[in-house]
């Protein structure tokens, strides 16, 4: 194992799928962070290591939490990025699961440490997902979008009913992973979900839409039905919001108006 990484113990993996879930730029709505989370509480994944935050993360930006009662220190947490595996014993894909904090610092390292985990692990294939503030509305289906660093993912993509991306501008550690992906014979294939402009907080709609595609795609057996529960909640909840706040039913109503325009979106 590479010195970026640390382990408690030695995994063994067939067939893998890593599934990758950062916090900061692309993680509108919690929807990378919160669908990792999610699929790790799911399916009881088991911690087994953590990339080290030394070399990744720059601490004024996002600066250690510290716990101090009565004049004593309880916890001290930095950035993590923790690492989760789960054996799948129906004979399908095991899953390794990546969940922290998007590196402010040395992309390319951190880059080779993930692919270097996966090739490792018997890894065959590595998602990677995100959020995007677009100018839609909760009242449409999310929109999700995928990209890949191989050819010959695309018709499966478009089976699963994902738009295929067109976008050129800043970009995330994702796409540091989709290009060296490329160089070690790994795919990547990276998912990110539009989220509502308005929305602040966990999305639940997006982490349900973005896992649906996810389980198709790797052939996974998963009941979601408390996590479709939870998105409609989320969303009965925001029409009576829009009901209550005129700025906001405004808002939406002009999104209404312009919902045959592509959605603007980041990446």
């Amino acid at each position: 194992m590479n010195e970026e990484i640390k382990t408690e113990e030695k995994i063994s993996l067939v067939n893998a799928v890593m599934i990758i879930g950062l916090s900061g730029w692309g993680n509108a709505g919690e929807v990378a962070t919160f669908t990792v989370k999610y699929l790790a509480d799911k399916l009881n994944a088991k911690k087994f290591g953590e990339i080290l935050p030394e070399k990744f993360h720059d601490y004024l930006m996002q600066r250690p939490i510290v716990s101090i009662e009565q004049g004593v220190i309880q916890s001290y947490i930095s950035p993590k990025n923790e690492l989760f595996y789960w054996k799948n014993r129906k004979g399908g894909s095991d899953i390794l699961l990546l969940l922290g904090s998007e590196p402010h610092l040395g992309w390319s390292t951190y880059a080779e440490a993930v692919l270097a985990l996966a090739k490792e692990n018997d890894v065959k294939r590595i998602f990677a997902l995100g959020g995007y503030l677009a100018d839609v509305s909760h009242e449409i289906e999310t929109p999700i979008m995928a990209s890949t660093n191989n050819k010959k993912l695309i018709t499966d993509l478009m089976k699963s009913k994902l738009e295929l991306t067109n976008y050129k501008g800043p970009t995330s550690v994702y796409s540091e992973i989709l290009w060296k992906g490329r160089e070690r014979n790994i795919d990547v294939v990276s998912i990110w979900c539009a989220v509502p402009m308005y929305i602040r907080g966990l999305y639940p709609e997006a982490t349900y839409s973005i896992l649906k595609k996810i389980v198709e795609l790797i052939g996974l057996e998963l009941d979601l039905k408390d996590l479709k529960e939870k998105a409609e909640l989320f969303k009965a909840q925001l029409e009576k919001e829009t009901i209550e706040q005129p700025q906001l039913r405004d808002l939406i109503e002009n999104l209404r108006r312009r919902r045959e325009k592509e959605p603007s979106y980041i990446f």
